[in-house]
């Protein structure tokens, strides 16, 4: 962990997690094709539940739960949110009841069936944006407060302030790896939703002077002003932490394909690609679609020569997409 980055972040309320750094990996056949040297951070093995990148932020954001004395969190997403499901997981470990407010179709495949196997409280309501979902997740916990509990909301993803130390940290664990394997990233990059990874990532690389540049995939509107959305969300971090930082506009590229959840047939096949080809399994809505781009901006030059992706996991989404991907591939 670099220093600075522990110091900063020591006074905030955090539960463990994690109970290790998750490595970081060479992957030697994407980089002979790409003639780049590409790195992955194995956020997909961060531990708990089906892991990914949303466990690091819940180390912080359910720190401040129970430090705030509340018994109750309720989130949003899509039916076959990874966020909400390890949410609720991680509440109920640490003794919190959860509610989750879901959009989509009961199908019972995915985090979905996950959710209803681990007997967590769902509500699901057929509106067009998880955006659409914060208002009822307030009436959610105002319902709450009547009966006497004590409700704490976290947006969609954990893209807050709180939910941004998460990446702060993860900064700096990344940080002390690349110096202990004696390299040099020249970029890192990130699958961007609802932008709290991205924002911790672009803080955190400020606070240490990394050498890299980091770079987001935007795997498909998500939400509106994205890059606005970004910067605000690390420098309300940074205010949180008590420190006063010049943040960089955010370098984020469209590759979600015309829609947030949309499975194509390009990013299918690169999956099967990196899963036969490194072993590694990457999923269709999130890490498929910017590991794409990650591959077509190598190409063209624009990543460097050491490259760094960040893997955030997302694996049940290959369980919730897997027919629609097949049939993608096996078509003419």
């Amino acid at each position: 962990m670099h220093p600075k980055i522990g110091s900063l972040l020591a006074r905030f309320p955090r539960v463990e997690l994690i109970k290790w750094e998750t490595p970081i990996q060479y992957l030697p056949k994407v980089s002979e094709r790409l003639g780049v040297d590409v790195y992955v951070k194995r956020d997909d093995l961060t531990g708990f539940g089906i892991g990914g990148n949303k466990v690091r932020k819940l180390e912080f954001l359910l720190g401040d739960a129970i430090a705030r004395g509340c018994d109750t969190v309720i989130t949003t997403g899509a039916v076959h949110s990874n966020h909400a499901f390890v949410t609720a997981l991680a509440a109920k470990s640490l003794g919190l009841d959860a509610v989750l407010v879901l959009r989509g179709k009961e199908e019972l495949k995915g985090n979905y069936l996950l959710d209803e196997l681990m007997g967590i409280e769902t509500r699901v309501y057929s509106v067009e944006k998880t955006s659409e979902l914060w208002p009822i997740a307030q009436k959610v916990a105002e319902e709450l407060k009547k009966e006497g509990r004590k409700p704490y909301l976290i947006p969609a993803g954990g893209a807050s302030p709180v939910g941004t130390l998460g990446y702060v940290r993860a900064v700096g664990e990344i940080h002390a790896q690349m110096t202990r394997l004696g390299v040099e990233f020249d970029s890192v990059v990130d699958a961007v939703g609802s932008g709290g990874t991205l924002a911790g990532l672009l803080l955190g690389s400020v606070l240490v002077k990394a050498p890299w540049k980091v770079v987001g995939m935007d795997v498909g509107g998500f939400v509106e002003g994205l890059g606005e959305r970004v910067k605000k969300l690390a420098l309300e971090a940074s205010e949180l932490m008590g420190v006063s930082v010049e943040v960089p506009e955010p370098e984020i590229h469209d590759y979600g394909f015309g829609a947030y959840g949309k499975i194509v047939k390009e990013v299918a096949e690169l999956i099967r690609f990196v899963g036969t080809s490194e072993g590694i399994i990457l999923d269709p809505v999130y890490t498929g679609k910017a590991f794409y781009g990650l591959m077509e901006l190598a190409e063209r030059g624009e990543l460097g020569e050491t490259v760094l992706f960040i893997h955030t996991g997302g694996f049940p989404g290959v369980f919730h997409y897997g027919e629609e991907m097949l049939e993608l591939i096996q078509k003419a």
